[in-house]
């Protein structure tokens, strides 16, 4: 009964991972027990004096462990040392050669690896592997919700690690902790790239009327963006994160018609750029009269002009800039076709009108250079 119990308690403390306190009587001319032959790696020798002057000095260690030398009488009753590396410790006493001893460090040492440190991984759904290098049981675990990991294995093995898409511009990192029992954890990390920034505005053009007032352009993107206008009579909503609302708020015109270009950014991308055009009180009326047709509109140069038969008793057909310059003028009937050069201007916005006895007729036409 009493073997067995022993047997129990010493299997208790193996499985719970507790440490032995090896006892050594250190009297006249002996050290007992002489020799320790089943030591286990975290377990401590303790040196207890009983009588006489001696030491305990190492005379041999295994390789890669600490060797000692500490005076054992009666000041100094005792000394520990750590056995930790496997092997045979020989010691002796310096004040006595004849007392030699020896305690020999066995059993299981246990060992974990896991490589690479980390995993660059991309922004979208997908897994990654790391190699797990160990003699032992292991347990693994993510503080993160979006990477879930092989929580268990035995030996060498793989850890595979599985994470979600990144909704975020911005880069994240899971810790990823393998625990072997006895010894410290190891940890390694995923880190996912942060989704690419983008943003859309539309439309890209919105027309409006001479008297004051505001338009809006939808902004998609998924992140921090600012919007600034190249003209002082239209102001624009500044900033924004996410999809939202571009307001463009514009003064009266009194004259000619104008054009303002907004520009969208986003840090690390190409600038959007949109416009206002607003019509102007004089100079130019813009309308939608079915009688005069412009084609390829936009164009690259060369545009058609067909003033209708609904036109009237045509006076003149005029091409002008934005600014309201006339780059173009020409005496016309109705119901005929014209063809105008513009490849020699810088793109931008121009203006078809034709004169005639039954008004003004304008078309706005872009120049795409």
């Amino acid at each position: 009964m009493t073997g067995s119990l022993i047997a129990i308690l010493v299997m208790i403390f193996s499985l719970t991972g507790f440490s032995t306190k090896w006892v050594v009587s250190v009297a006249d001319f002996q050290f007992t027990p002489t020799s320790l032959p089943n030591v286990n790696p975290g377990d401590t020798i303790h040196w207890e004096w009983v009588s006489g002057t001696h030491t305990t000095t190492s005379t041999s260690v295994p390789a890669g462990a600490a060797t000692w030398d500490a005076p054992i009488d009666a000041v100094n009753t005792f000394y520990e040392y750590p056995a930790t590396i496997v092997g045979t410790y020989n010691y002796h006493c310096m004040h006595h050669p004849s007392m030699v001893a020896s305690f020999t460090v066995t059993g299981f040492v246990p060992t974990l690896t896991v490589t690479p440190s980390n995993q660059n991984v991309s922004y979208v759904v997908g897994t990654t592997n790391f190699n797990v290098i160990s003699n032992s049981s292991w347990t693994a675990v993510s503080n993160a919700s979006w990477c879930t990991v092989t929580p268990s294995g035995t030996g060498n093995g793989t850890i595979t690690a599985n994470y979600t898409s990144n909704p975020s511009v911005n880069q994240r990192v899971a810790t990823i902790t393998v625990t072997v029992s006895g010894i410290p954890a190891q940890m390694v990390t995923v880190t996912q790239a942060g989704e690419p920034r983008n943003v859309v505005v539309t439309p890209s053009n919105q027309n409006v009327t001479a008297p004051a007032g505001t338009t809006d352009f939808t902004v998609t993107s998924n992140t921090d963006w600012t919007a600034t206008c190249n003209s002082t009579w239209c102001t624009v909503t500044p900033s924004g994160t996410g999809n939202g609302t571009l307001t463009a708020t514009y003064t009266d015109n009194s004259g000619v018609p104008r054009m303002a270009t907004i520009t969208v950014m986003v840090t690390g991308i190409t600038p959007q750029m949109v416009t206002v055009s607003q019509d102007g009180t004089t100079g130019i009326t813009m309308n939608n009269a079915s009688t005069l047709r412009v084609y390829p509109n936009p164009t690259t140069g060369m545009i058609t002009v067909v003033t209708g038969e609904s036109a009237g008793k045509v006076d003149d057909l005029t091409v002008m800039d934005i600014t309201g310059k006339t780059i173009y003028s020409n005496v016309v009937g109705s119901s005929q076709q014209y063809s105008v050069d513009l490849s020699s201007y810088p793109g931008g916005y121009y203006f078809v009108r034709v004169t005639s006895d039954t008004g003004i007729l304008t078309r706005k036409v872009i120049l795409d250079k």
